[in-house]
């Protein structure tokens, strides 16, 4: 009996997990390169990093602001998980940033979260590089 319920459960949770998986695949370009940067950032991979993000990012939380140089593998401010809800900000239909719902950045021992923007370039050939974070948190 405890058998069928464990099958039955591993099933329900690897039924959850692939529409999970498969967004990524279908997502936008635009959506794919923010996910890719935050996923990046957060830990630390430098090369991945530098294929979506522009040579010098501006991170700007509050009034205060900081760098993140990819090349250089520097970050004045660090990314925390999780993050969720990204969703497209377009002006004159065209997508210029991804909204996060949660963002946490953590600044020296500093933590802290709430809704933030990341900016977005789209280069030639329709490849979008990220440019900007901003968070109203103080």
């Amino acid at each position: 009996m405890a058998s069928h319920r464990t099958r039955i459960l591993i099933l329900v949770a690897a039924s959850a997990l692939l529409p999970a998986l498969s967004v990524d695949a279908e997502a936008p370009q635009h959506v794919r390169t923010a996910h890719t940067f935050l996923m990046a950032w957060g830990n630390q991979r430098w090369d991945e990093l530098r294929t979506v993000a522009a040579e010098q990012v501006t991170v700007r939380v509050g009034d205060k602001v900081f760098t993140l140089e990819p090349a250089a593998q520097k970050s004045e401010v660090a990314l925390v998980f999780p993050f969720r809800g990204l969703s497209t900000i377009r002006a004159d239909g065209k997508v210029n940033g991804i909204t996060v719902e949660d963002l946490g950045l953590k600044v020296g021992d500093n933590e802290m979260r709430g809704p933030g923007t990341i900016m977005l370039k789209e280069q030639d050939g329709g490849e979008f590089r990220v440019i900007g974070v901003s968070t109203g948190a103080p």
